[in-house]
């Protein structure tokens, strides 16, 4: 009985310790992605829309990326519309993609290795978020 609870003792003090992911590059997120995105806009006279989209992006490796999509705004959906643009990852993971059509910008979050992206639109009168994963 002794040994059965200190070996309870010594799981509950001994815990591995949390390892932050680091040492991101561009280099990270290299690949086919596929991805959704979802949220609310508003439109130049302040109505609330709703977006959602999916797709497959592709990431060079060295900031570029490129893709096609599904896009519904607010019920009008619009199937095969590609999209280019650039991103940058920081040593920490943390990141910036700026999608060139449609001027659209996201802060990122890569985990997993590259394998993971965690997305959020920080234009104005866009609340979108996003996850994409390696495909």
């Amino acid at each position: 009985m002794l040994v059965v609870a200190g070996v309870g003792i010594w799981k509950l003090t001994n815990q591995p310790a949390a390892r932050a992911q680091s040492g991101c590059s561009a280099a990270t997120l290299q690949g086919a992605y596929g991805f959704s995105l979802s949220g609310f806009f508003y439109d130049p006279n302040g109505f609330q829309g709703v977006y959602a989209a999916a797709g497959r992006a592709v990431a060079d490796g060295s900031g570029g990326i490129t893709g096609t999509q599904t896009i519904n705004l607010d019920g009008t959906p619009s199937r095969g519309v590609s999209f280019a643009g650039t991103y940058n990852i920081n040593a920490d993971c943390t990141g910036t993609m700026n999608i060139d059509s449609g001027n659209s910008n996201f802060d990122l979050v890569v985990t997993s290795g590259g394998k993971e992206i965690s997305l959020v639109d920080y234009d104005p009168n866009f609340m979108l978020t996003g996850t994409a994963k390696l495909q």
